[in-house]
């Protein structure tokens, strides 16, 4: 692994929960953040950027766990690997729709017959939306659990936690993504060494 890819995946272990941390609060906070217009676009930006560093996170844990896994957690990390990148391609997905719901329509109506005519498309309800996204959330908690060491447990617990909350209600969002800094913060400089 290079210096440099090193480096993007440390980074990527604190940016990815703080862009969903962002992505939350606009959720949550800013006027006009659900329904077209830039705080819309900002969010969904937050979380785009966010999904894609959740994918070099799992590279970075596959990594780390792979080099301490014996032959039985070594088969979980190469099984978990893919579920999470597959949970990513599909969260990217709908972040990207939303994105283009939001710069295309001029009100949230429009934008809910936009999401309305993509979501009738067979396949996308359970491949963009209700499924494959989740298989981010297991792959990640496999490749948590693959992993030793002393805060190999507790980063587990407080991302486990932080999915919790968000599946219980979105506007928890920021409150995961916390939960999600301090899974990973920990475990950044394991990356690479």
């Amino acid at each position: 692994m290079t210096k440099q890819a090193v480096r993007l995946t440390r980074i990527s272990f604190i940016a990815a929960p703080v862009l969903l941390v962002v992505y939350g609060s606009i959720r949550l906070l800013v006027e006009g953040s659900k329904e077209p217009g830039a705080a819309w676009i900002t969010g969904h930006l937050a979380f785009l950027s966010g999904v894609l560093l959740f994918g070099v996170v799992c590279d970075g844990l596959r990594r780390a766990a792979a080099a301490e896994a014996g032959p039985v957690r070594r088969r979980v990390v190469n099984v978990a690997w893919p579920v999470a990148w597959a949970g990513v391609a599909a969260a990217t997905a709908q972040a990207a729709i939303d994105i283009y719901a939001g710069i295309r329509a001029d009100d949230k109506a429009e934008m809910s017959e936009i999401f309305a005519r993509v979501q009738d498309v067979p396949g996308v309800m359970p491949v963009v939306y209700t499924v494959v996204p989740v298989f981010l959330y297991i792959g990640v908690i496999a490749l948590l659990a693959a992993l030793k060491g002393p805060r190999a447990v507790p980063s587990l617990v407080a991302f486990v936690l932080g999915t919790v909350a968000i599946a219980a209600n979105l506007d928890f969002l920021p409150l995961g993504g916390l939960l999600y800094l301090l899974a990973f913060a920990p475990l950044r400089h394991r990356v690479g060494a």
